[in-house]
């Protein structure tokens, strides 16, 4: 029996050596460490595919307009008949002349608002046996004042902006999925542990029933120990059974984050060189209470959603100058050649608008609106970010107060653990003692763990917020 027990205690400790082996249920297959789960999630998450194509399709809609500044190229033609004299005249008295014509016609656009518009053409009588006559004239287009961007060129830089603020937010987004993830990794490595210990009270608890039926045979036992034997072995299944429920939805919800396929193995490994190199990172740096001011400044000069509102209150300001040269005197200039006709001219015009009836004054009133939303909205956004701040440094400052307190809970279960293994081979203790005292250390082990994880987790938090990340 006391061989059984030792048996038992032994494949206790060999099980909580290969807690970050996968948990039961999963196939054997070669494993992939945290950062090429981490380079998988970057590529395959669902949420990050999403920031993607909007990116992309910002990136389209910004060559559909370069390409709508390339050369354009027409081709029209067409067959026309004509033909005089009065219905009471006889056919014979009737003209009539058949032309066909083709002609290709090019036009060029610039940012600046310049166009130029050359055209080929080709006409032929096919009545008679002359040439065809081909002809080529030239136009372009110009305004000269105000100087205002052309609508291509307004379109494209509206939409240049919106193509840095969908990045910025990407580039953000992804740096706090990577945090996410590796706190699900961890999470995931602190549920195996629980669910290892709660296997091994499991055993214990059949043990003890086994004992206890055995001595109930003899007379040593009544019912109601062998009644508290039960409900042990079924709260131990309990337990089991949940702490297995947790660690599968955890990494059900972890996987699909994540966008891993369903056969795609990972290895959980408490000392990983990923994990290794991020905690020795984040260790240099010290955070307290007393940095606030460096933090907020640095928050405000780098956060993405500030600098897009920024991005927009500038846009804002922009599009107002824009609109304001349609209340200027408007000038063009440009100039025509027709080779046919051995002819060119060169026009300028002058137009202003003398009444608008108030609409300038309501824009106006438009325009000061939007910038105090526009202002109102950017200082609410730094509260905002100025109040998770404060919140994420406090969350510092208690998860590694915490650490204190789980570092002294574990020193002192050790110390516990200590006499009684001494009470234990002096024959003073059961094995059934023995073996909780033991999973009362591995439990303060995982508390202890699970307190660091916070505090990397709350300084990656942190780093990522104002920039550092």
């Amino acid at each position: 029996m006391k061989k059984g027990k030792s048996l038992r205690v032994f494949c206790f400790f060999l099980l909580l050596v290969l807690l970050v082996r996968p948990v039961q249920g999963q196939e054997a297959a070669e494993p992939d460490s945290l950062a090429a789960v981490i380079a998988w999630g970057l590529e395959h998450s669902p949420s990050l595919i999403t920031l993607r194509q909007e990116v992309e399709q910002i990136q389209r809609e910004l060559a559909t307009i370069e390409t709508s500044l390339r050369w354009q190229l027409n081709l029209d033609g067409g067959l026309s008949l004509s033909g005089t004299g009065e219905k009471a005249e006889p056919l014979s008295g009737r003209e009539e002349t058949e032309q066909v014509r083709a002609g290709i016609t090019g036009r060029k656009a610039f940012r600046f608002g310049l166009a130029l518009e050359p055209q080929l053409t080709l006409k032929k009588d096919l009545n008679t046996a002359a040439e065809p006559e081909v002809g080529f004239s030239f136009s372009l287009n110009q305004r000269l004042f105000p100087w205002v961007p052309s609508a291509e060129e307004q379109r494209y830089l509206r939409t240049l902006i919106n193509l840095q603020k969908a990045e910025a937010n990407l580039a953000w987004q992804a740096t706090r999925m990577k945090i996410e993830w590796l706190e699900g990794y961890l999470n995931l490595l602190r549920l195996a542990e629980q669910l290892a210990v709660a296997e091994a009270e499991y055993g214990f608890a059949v043990d003890e029933l086994r004992l206890t039926r055995e001595r109930a045979a003899i007379g040593e036992a009544g019912e109601m120990q062998l009644l508290s034997a039960q409900v042990a072995l079924k709260q131990a299944e309990y337990k089991r059974k949940q702490a297995a429920n947790r660690y599968h939805e955890a990494e059900r919800q972890w996987r699909l984050a994540l966008g891993l396929p369903a056969d795609y193995q990972v290895k959980l490994e408490e000392d990983n060189s990923y994990l290794r190199q991020l905690r020795a990172e984040v260790q240099t740096q010290p955070v307290t209470a007393q940095d606030h001011a460096a933090y907020l400044q640095r928050l405000e000069a780098t956060h993405h959603q500030l600098a897009a509102k920024r991005l927009d209150r500038a846009q804002l300001e922009q599009d107002w100058r824009w609109k304001q040269g349609e209340y200027w005197p408007q000038v063009n200039g440009g100039g025509t050649y027709d080779s046919s006709r051995q002819s060119w001219t060169l026009n300028l015009n002058l137009n202003y608008r003398l009444w608008d009836g108030g609409i300038r004054r309501l824009e106006r009133e438009m325009y000061e609106a939007r910038l105090e939303t526009a202002d109102r909205e950017e200082e609410s956004l730094r509260a905002q970010l100025d109040t998770e701040l404060r919140s994420l440094l406090n969350e510092v400052d208690l998860a590694e107060l915490q650490v204190e307190e789980k570092e002294l809970a574990l020193a002192k279960v050790r110390l516990e653990t200590e006499v009684y293994r001494r009470q234990r081979e002096a024959g003073f203790l059961t094995e059934k003692d023995w073996n909780l005292k033991l999973l009362e250390e591995k439990s303060a082990e995982i508390g202890y763990k699970a307190a660091t994880d916070q505090v990397l987790l709350s300084k990656l938090r942190l780093f990522h917020l104002v920039g550092m990340l």
